[in-house]
């Protein structure tokens, strides 16, 4: 995999997470087009890939946020 900088890291799955609530707001007040549903399902994919990534990098730096405050959980 290729090696990227912890702060690019957290603002990849900061940037991740607001695309996928602006998205989940989108689909549920019925304002999406039919291809939102699969850009959905592709950021998702994209976030679970990231989190992965974010509980490695997590084992060896001790100063990271936790996952969930970069989320907005």
């Amino acid at each position: 995999m290729p090696e990227i900088s912890n702060q690019t890291l957290v603002i990849a799955i900061q940037a991740v997470a607001t695309d996928i609530r602006t998205l989940r707001e989108a689909l549920a007040g019925g304002e999406a087009e039919p291809e939102e549903y699969q850009l959905l399902e592709d950021w998702m994919e994209a976030a679970a890939d990231l989190e992965r990534a974010y509980e490695v990098a997590a084992r060896t730096v001790i100063n990271l946020p936790p996952y969930d405050e970069l989320v907005g959980s």
